[in-house]
């Protein structure tokens, strides 16, 4: 199939025997609107849908023109679509994408991340956060140290259930980032917290997944006793190991095999 495809996705196939129809109501409806739009684009891969023209889009969504026009214009914003004179509404090309838009991480993480999108996170995990570790550890404050190793303690006594060792993993990754003492970088990394929840989904599929507690003591240790290199070593290792998990759990190694990222820059 073609990039540009005059078909909608199957989910948006829906509203034609009104399954969508009758979900979207409510105050917000354009809200609504919007959603069911942009799972479509994100669902569609690599391929992009050019869309009804408005009345028959009205008609399918069941909602007012003005509605839809204002659904329209907040995934304009989001790199999502782009509108031609004469020629409706179509999807951008996915490298157009706003892919720091919360909105669009939760989309794709929504549709089923792939490999792709999982190690291209992780990759901007390790251009930030090792960074982000080394200022913890050299101008974190005492009360911000103490929740993290507070989030360490909890990993370790949720160390044998899943759904709570990942939330307390999470906040310990959280704690750090917030702590670091640089509001610009900060923002940056908590932009991806949506995908990393998506990444430690996977990478804890992996059987042993518990021994990354071993991995974030030393990185909570190095920031304790206030080492960023120490820090920024401990870090790194813990993003590695979660890519190797990744495409261990999706196939693409064997368990012995290392991936080219890691190498060594």
């Amino acid at each position: 199939m073609s990039t540009q495809t005059e078909s909608f996705g199957a989910g948006l196939q829906n509203l034609k025997t009104g399954t969508l129809k009758r979900s979207i109501r409510g105050e917000r409806l354009f809200v609504q609107v919007v959603h069911a739009l942009a799972r479509e684009i994100v669902c569609a891969g690599p391929e992009r849908i050019i869309f009804p023209a408005e009345p028959e889009l009205c008609q399918m969504l069941g909602v007012s023109r003005t509605v839809l026009r204002e659904a329209v214009k907040v995934l304009e914003a989001k790199g999502l679509v782009e509108v031609g004179h004469g020629q409706g509404v179509k999807s951008r090309a996915r490298s157009e994408w706003n892919h720091l838009d919360p909105d669009v991480l939760n989309w794709q993480c929504e549709s089923g991340a792939d490999e792709a999108f999982l190690v291209n996170m992780n990759e901007i995990r390790l251009i930030l956060e090792p960074a982000v570790a080394a200022l913890m550890a050299s101008r974190g404050d005492d009360a911000a140290i103490a929740r993290m190793n507070k989030c360490r303690s909890q990993m370790e006594e949720f160390v044998h259930d899943r759904e709570l060792f990942i939330q307390a993993d999470l906040a310990f990754h959280k704690e750090i980032i917030m702590g670091c003492g640089n509001d610009i970088l900060t923002r940056m990394a908590l932009a991806i917290d949506t995908a990393l929840r998506a990444s430690e989904n996977v990478s804890i599929q992996v059987p042993g997944w518990a021994r990354s507690l071993e991995l974030h003591s030393a990185l909570a240790d190095a920031i304790t006793r206030r080492d960023p290199e120490a820090a920024r070593a401990a870090m790194t290792v813990i993003i590695h190991g979660a890519i190797a998990d990744i495409q261990e759990v999706l196939g693409t190694r064997s368990p012995s095999a290392s991936p080219a990222i890691y190498q060594s820059a």
